[in-house]
């Protein structure tokens, strides 16, 4: 069988001046121009590739020599059949917990909420109450030291409960816009440990479609927000208050464009610009290059999009890799330095409450738990990096 007949062709929906295309073959979408997407239906339609490339120069009346279009061929459709099947890597580790089948009950029993009508309700509610229980809530960042272990342990499995119905929540999404969704799992980001949903065929829709995926994981958590809200202005429970302290912070995380979380992907459809992360690196490679005079063998993507989202590509560059540089040479330097200074004093003070037979504090419990978690992961990000820096010598 002609292997050019296996290739389906989606348009996609981006910020570029002239339209783009995804061709999906063997699992893996490749983002290609109009005049690629011309030529692969020219191979589709024709019995060889000989009557293709010269139906195809007909068209164009002779612009390009049958060289040319069989270099175009090789370059940027034949590596597509001889690509392995493998999912571009986000994660440092990643082990699907629950499969797309496991998912697909739920995620087609809570595909209603995804009516226009109730997702502006619940934010708008949800909002307003948020807006009331951090102004008006008196000890609001005050934390005594009732916490034992079972209270430690019910914050825990409260975090991965709504993590796991964030999560199902862009599962959902994807039933409600009629795309496939894959399974839940676990992952290391960088040196956060997330939950995540395979949405790759989300690429299918419109931009605003996109949008309402990424945002469904915060909107199915805000409905938990909301019952949190409810049951805390009614009670005062101090449990209640740290929940909602946790969710916000959470909120804080996912929702920032940096890393690869929901926010992320937001300010990706926002812009227009799929490989959001990549394009942003790859206009600071390209202005060094115009700076040191070196040849540029293609234009950025800045160049290719329409002006207003290319300004917001250029903000959203210099912003993002001013933060990782930050992140890398600064927080984390600082929370070694940290770490090596105070850890010691604050384990001797655990120590001393255990040795006591006294319950430690939630704090210090909290703060030593986070540093110790932080540093396990920093350890084995190195590593991961370490490995691939061989990897890639010995190449």
């Amino acid at each position: 069988m002609d292997p050019y007949t296996d290739i389906i062709i989606h348009p996609l929906a981006s910020s570029t001046r002239e339209t783009h295309y995804l061709l999906f073959y063997n699992g893996q979408y490749y983002e290609v121009s109009h005049p690629i997407v011309e030529l692969v239906t020219e191979l589709q339609q024709k019995s060889t590739q000989k009557e293709a490339i010269s139906s195809y120069i007909e068209k164009k009346k002779g612009k390009y020599s049958i060289e040319q279009v069989s270099h175009i061929i090789d370059k940027f459709i034949t590596p597509i059949f001889i690509a392995k099947k493998s999912k571009k890597r986000t994660f440092l580790y990643e082990k699907e917990l629950f499969s797309a089948s496991a998912i697909d009950r739920f995620s087609d029993m809570f595909r209603f909420l995804f009516n226009k009508v109730y997702l502006r309700m619940v934010f708008i509610v949800m909002l307003l109450m948020d807006f009331y229980f951090f102004f008006y809530t008196e000890g609001l960042l005050v934390f005594n030291n009732t916490m034992n272990a079972y209270s430690i342990i019910s914050l825990l499995a409260f975090v991965l409960l709504s993590s796991f119905f964030h999560e199902l929540g862009h599962a959902s999404a994807c039933k409600y816009f009629e795309v496939k969704h894959g399974g839940i799992g676990f992952g290391l980001y960088l040196n956060f440990p997330v939950l995540y949903t395979d949405v790759t065929e989300v690429w299918k829709l419109n931009r605003k479609q996109r949008l309402v995926v990424n945002i469904a994981g915060v909107y199915f958590q805000s409905l938990c927000l909301i019952g949190l809200l409810v049951g805390f202005l009614l009670t005062g429970n101090s449990m209640l208050r740290y929940l909602i302290l946790i969710m916000n912070f959470g909120f804080l995380m996912t929702l920032n464009p940096f890393f690869k979380f929901d926010g992320y992907w937001i300010m990706s459809d926002l812009l227009g610009v799929p490989n959001l992360r990549s394009r942003s690196k790859e206009l600071i490679l390209y202005i060094y290059k115009r700076i040191c005079r070196q040849s540029v063998d293609k234009k950025p993507y800045l160049l290719l999009i329409r002006d207003t989202e290319k300004y917001g590509l250029l903000l959203y560059s210099v912003v993002v890799n001013l933060f990782m540089g930050m992140y890398f040479f600064y927080i984390i330097p600082k929370f070694l330095y940290h770490f090596i200074f105070s850890f010691p004093d604050e384990v001797q003070e655990l120590v001393m409450y255990l040795s006591n037979h006294l319950m430690p504090p939630f704090t210090l419990l909290h703060s030593i738990g986070m540093q110790l978690m932080f540093l396990a992961l920093l350890g084995f990000l190195f590593t991961k990096l370490i490995l691939l820096l061989k990897k890639y010598v010995k190449l």
